[in-house]
């Protein structure tokens, strides 16, 4: 249903206020004329050889006369192919080669050969790990969200692409990998036994106030996604669990079948689920069955901004037909349906082919599902970081600069302002951060307190910050 792709590096999160931490960005373009305008060798001339429609025509130029100077990874009807799909201008349809379909599959379902963590590659600085799940290698090495990874087996992966890193980390079922890591500005060295890697479904029985709560995490739909989450509820059920906490905070999407399986572990018979909406305008109905359901005096529903697709039906429903309180942040706002066809050379088409309303009829599309309750929470991508050409000082003026004062202000150094100048007290809360993690405290902003800065602002916000949402479930329940 999603274009989502999750396994280790998370590509969605990257709506970082002002620069982000990493943008991968692939454009495929046909110019006629563009920027620099371009070369014509003689003259025009018209070819009445072609047969065809323009589409062929095109394709016969290029096969025959063409001079392909690009270094890429992807053929040229591959890139030809993309192009094609991209000129749709719809961001979740894409052609999709066999192994990056494959990719795509692996990503959705969550299991994997690796370590079990998410990442965001941060230019000159390494692997900023986002999530690490239960129960895998990575957390069973002792990796916390927040660390960032600037060694695999010794070598710097500071100007490292996110497929190299993935490529690096990725190794032999059962085979070490040796990471250096900062954390909270401090150097670590942990090894890390490669595995099969389950990250869709987290569950855990917490007790509050007297309470038992069921808390589910649920990081993407995939095929057997509805099959562990039973097995989650049996367990709360057995437990005699009241209230039921399902955190999709971050989930992107994944199978649409596989919303619907949930749901259905919840909503009663002829309930009506979710509807999608063909191109056509045909509607389609979709409704509880009359499987064993489960079920919870109070549940509770944690969302933000990158909540999508799956996500949202999910919500929605539960939202609407259960009564379920939805807390956090207004969601994504995806209400579109992706279908993909194999072609003949095994190929992927993944393209949009409906929309899809909620269980009341509404189109969520580009607008979102509004919590019953909005909570503001501080995360990694409130703060910006941008790459870093030189070293800062007192009484210069830049972005790197604002950034530098806004994260100091978040960790409680005393700033005076947050517009980009140096000024004298930035340079004596700068030196008293610099103190603070034994570094050079000479008040100048350079590359490797850019790095440790990071990794403080990292280690704040995901060990030492209440989860407000989380909290918000505490409140309502008293």
């Amino acid at each position: 249903m999603d274009d989502f792709n999750f396994e280790f590096e998370n590509k969605k999160k990257k709506k970082i206020k002002k620069e982000p931490l990493f943008i991968l960005i692939c454009i495929i373009c046909f110019v006629v004329g563009g920027i620099g305008g371009y070369f014509i060798h003689g003259t025009k001339e018209t070819n009445t050889n072609l047969e065809g429609t323009v589409f062929d025509q095109i394709g016969e130029i290029v096969d025959n006369d063409f001079v392909d100077t690009a270094d890429s990874q992807y053929s040229m009807n591959e890139r030809l192919l993309m192009g094609m799909v991209a000129g749709l201008q719809d961001p979740y349809s894409a052609y999709m080669n066999q192994q990056q379909s494959l990719d795509l599959e692996t990503s959705i379902n969550g299991s994997f050969q690796g370590i079990g963590v998410t990442y965001t590659a941060v230019e000159e600085k390494g692997a900023l790990l986002l999530n690490v799940y239960q129960n895998t290698p990575a957390a069973k090495a002792g990796l916390l969200a927040g660390d960032i990874i600037t060694h695999i087996e010794g070598t710097s992966i500071a100007d490292y692409t996110s497929e190299k890193i993935k490529n690096a980390i990725q190794g032999e079922n059962g085979s070490n990998v040796f990471l250096k890591i900062l954390r909270d500005g401090k150097s670590k060295e942990i090894s890390v036994k490669r595995g099969s890697v389950e990250t869709s479904v987290a569950s855990e029985l917490r007790t509050t106030v007297s309470q038992k709560i069921g808390y589910l995490s649920i990081t993407t739909f995939g095929e057997g996604t509805s099959i562990m989450i039973e097995d989650a509820l049996k367990t709360f059920q057995k437990e005699n669990v009241k209230n039921l906490v399902i955190d999709l905070r971050d989930n992107g999407g994944g199978y649409l079948q596989a919303a619907q399986d949930i749901l259905d572990l919840f909503i009663k018979k002829d309930e009506i689920l979710f509807r999608t909406q063909s191109k056509q305008g045909k509607e389609e109905v979709y409704k509880a069955t009359d499987r064993e359901k489960y079920n919870f005096e109070n549940g509770y529903i944690l969302v933000n901004h990158d909540s999508a697709s799956a996500s949202e039906v999910v919500t929605s429903a539960l939202q609407e037909v259960l009564g379920y309180k939805v807390i956090g942040e207004t969601t994504y706002g995806k209400g579109v349906v992706q279908t993909q066809k194999t072609l003949s050379d095994g190929s992927i088409l993944k393209y949009t082919h409906a929309k899809w309303l909620t269980s009341k009829g509404e189109w969520i599309n580009e607008i979102g599902i509004k919590p019953d309750y909005e909570i503001d929470t501080t995360t990694i991508h409130d703060f910006g970081l941008a790459k870093m050409e030189k070293t800062y000082h007192y009484d210069e003026v830049d972005s790197n600069i604002k950034y530098m004062q806004e994260i100091l202000k978040e960790l409680g150094y005393d700033v005076d302002r947050q517009d980009g100048y140096f000024s004298k007290k930035t340079e004596n809360a700068l030196k008293t951060f610099e103190n603070a993690y034994q570094l050079k405290d000479d008040g100048q902003y350079d590359k490797n307190d850019s790095l440790i800065l990071l990794s403080a602002l990292a280690y704040h916000v995901y060990q030492k910050l209440d989860d407000k949402c989380y909290q918000k479930v505490i409140e309502l329940m008293k």
